[in-house]
């Protein structure tokens, strides 16, 4: 009887704390502007070289109401993306750099790297960006850290050798106009999303990425693009091969990249990507919508060890995605993203077809007609063969994906 006593009033204190969360006056700072303040003049003062808009920030993003994801997230701070709407009327998703306090994590590992080079004065150092009297100090930090070779996770740059020269290539053909190169290098470290988003704006590509509404102390605000994919896996398979086709474009836009560099998306899962859907299915657009982990390759460097083609070979690995960041990163082209898409396609992480995207039921096919039911077998081989073909015995992937294309559009029309 006392534990349910306990999981009673464990219960009924969580729907107190929700119902009567304490609201900012109107008068007030609100969440978002003090987040922002804190943000922008304590925790990084040097990252902004003028007002970065923290005032108007709560009016600017509304936290969806009634949404029980934001508010224990909000309460937890678990996750560092907020479902809401964007001045008012457009629906959009917030992120933070910070997330688990990333940031402030960097900055104490920079503060010690400098402490352990310098005498001890006896009384201890304010930690911060700017310890050496200068900006430029915490700036090599991140650059080195970002191109330590050891790193596997958040944003590769390639090639591993003269890749400095690709960083700043990189960050020099992004401009956002309230923030320093600090900003920027944190942003590649911690989440190098809005800067991809912010490079496809500038350029006027159609990326499928989201686009980039606003941003403001180590926040931003993008489009939200619709449902994840993961929530298609049961549609009728007319509809999941509409869809198969825009990833297949996916891996093709991606992969020629922008301005040089190229995209290898490596945590390519049906939950990062956002499908909207009009509803005579004329108009399918999908958005890739956690661009954190990603390999950058710069192919107008001149350092690579090789010029061919990077061409992957499946990596058993029971539910996970796994490629050899080396090898990605000795070439000026890589064919990742292509074998990614058909993997998705065929299969889930542990080689079972019956949970890929395209999977079928016999059953059904059988009441198709005889040419139906060939094409989508002879779809199947061609999706076995992209995923399962080792080099140098492969096709060229892009024309596997050629020919996937092709029978889609067969199944079609």
């Amino acid at each position: 009887m006392s534990s349910k006593v306990s999981v009673y009033y464990a219960f009924l204190f969580m729907i107190i704390v929700l119902r009567y969360q304490p609201r900012e006056s109107s008068e007030g700072k609100g969440p978002l502007e003090s987040t922002c303040e804190y943000e922008t003049r304590q925790l990084c003062p040097e990252c902004f070289n003028r007002q970065s808009g923290c005032w108007h920030a709560d009016q600017l993003f509304e936290t969806q109401h009634g949404s029980w994801f934001n508010k224990i997230n909000n309460l937890m701070h678990a996750h560092s993306t907020t479902l809401g709407t964007f001045r008012g009327t457009e629906r959009a998703v917030m992120k933070t750099l910070n997330r688990h306090k990333a940031v402030e994590s960097l900055q104490r590992n920079f503060c010690d790297t400098v402490l352990q080079k310098i005498p001890s004065t006896g009384s201890p150092a304010v930690c911060s960006w700017f310890l050496t009297g200068n900006s430029k100090d915490s700036a090599m930090f991140l650059k080195n850290d970002i191109l330590d070779t050891r790193r596997i996770e958040g944003c590769i740059f390639c090639p591993a050798n003269g890749n400095r020269a690709s960083l700043h290539r990189f960050l020099h053909a992004i401009d956002l106009d309230r923030t320093t190169e600090l900003w920027k290098l944190l942003a590649v470290r911690t989440n190098v999303e809005p800067l991809l988003l912010k490079l496809a704006s500038k350029h006027k590509v159609r990326m499928p990425f989201p686009k980039l509404l606003y941003y403001f102390g180590f926040s931003f605000i993008e489009s939200h693009d619709g449902e994840p994919l993961s929530n298609f896996y049961n549609s009728p398979l007319h509809l999941r091969m509409l869809i198969a086709r825009e990833l297949i474009k996916v891996a093709f836009i991606t992969t020629e990249g922008i301005d040089g560099f190229r995209f290898i998306l490596t945590d390519l899962s049906p939950d990062n990507i956002a499908v909207k859907i009009e509803q005579d299915h004329e108009a399918i657009a999908l958005s890739i919508v956690d661009l954190n982990n990603v390999i950058v390759i710069d192919s107008h460097a001149t350092t690579f060890e090789t010029d061919r083609h990077h061409v992957h070979s499946r990596i058993e690995c029971d539910g996970c995605f796994a490629y050899s960041q080396n090898d990605v990163c000795s070439h000026r082209t890589s064919d990742l993203n292509y074998f990614a898409i058909c993997q998705l396609l065929l299969e889930n992480l542990n080689g079972n077809t019956a949970a890929g995207f395209l999977h079928y039921d016999q059953q059904i096919l059988r009441n198709e007609s005889d040419e139906s039911t060939s094409q989508v077998r002879l779809l199947h081989t061609f999706l076995h063969e992209c995923v399962y073909c080792q080099p140098p015995y492969c096709r060229e992937r892009s024309a596997i994906l050629e020919d996937i294309l092709n029978v889609l559009n067969q199944c079609l029309s």
